[in-house]
């Protein structure tokens, strides 16, 4: 068997035994509340517990909106927004670790060759890149963590500029999940509004870009 046809079977067989995990401990139901149970039921564990999960997610494509949402709700905006920060930024550096592990062809077979232009630019440009990805997101997270490390971005470039580019989202879905307790209270409306603001930003880029280019 040839390297990279091994290391893509040893990939497949961990998300096989997370999937199974997810089963055993009944977490496929993907609602905040179910997870929040299973989470505070580790007692003062459950901080680590959470950013645990974050953290090994992207092996798995667990969905990272729910697991936003519930940091919220069990943990507030402010230390649900930190313990997400912690764990996402740990998730995203594995992504990026494994998509190098892998390598080029492996990855491609599994993320398509949707990304040429994002290598491009992510090779001439890594940090700026990056964080303009994370604070705009024109392109799935997990897209994101995996194809970059097929460019030559540098570790630390990527590292600091995922964790301060995912910093806007986290707080809007945490802020958005800690209000799940009052829903249609004023808090409620307030983090609908960062949500819904955060979610037209690549609008307003797109047609900004649009607008440029027909100008130009």
């Amino acid at each position: 068997m040839k390297r990279n046809n091994l290391k893509l079977v040893i990939w497949l067989f961990i998300i096989g035994v997370g999937v199974f995990v997810l089963q055993y401990f009944d977490l496929t139901q993907f609602t905040p509340d179910k997870i929040q149970a299973f989470i505070l039921s580790f007692g003062v564990w459950a901080p680590i517990l959470y950013i645990f999960l974050y953290a090994v997610r992207p092996l798995f494509f667990f969905p990272a909106l729910i697991l936003t949402l519930t940091g919220g709700l069990t943990f507030g905006p402010f230390w649900g927004t930190l313990y997400d920060l912690i764990g996402a930024s740990l998730g995203a550096y594995l992504a990026f670790g494994i998509s190098r592990w892998l390598g080029r062809d492996t990855v491609r077979k599994l993320i398509g060759k949707r990304l040429q232009s994002f290598e491009a630019q992510a090779d001439k440009y890594g940090f700026r890149t990056i964080l303009f990805l994370r604070l705009v997101p024109l392109v799935p997270f997990d897209v994101i963590n995996y194809g970059a490390g097929l460019t030559k971005i540098r570790f630390r470039d990527y590292a600091i500029a995922t964790t301060i580019g995912i910093i806007p989202g986290a707080f809007a879905f945490n802020y958005l999940g800690s209000s799940l307790h009052h829903i249609f209270s004023p808090t409620f409306f307030v983090a609908v509004g960062f949500v819904v603001l955060l979610s037209i930003t690549p609008l307003i880029y797109k047609k900004w870009r649009t607008k440029k280019n027909e100008d130009e």
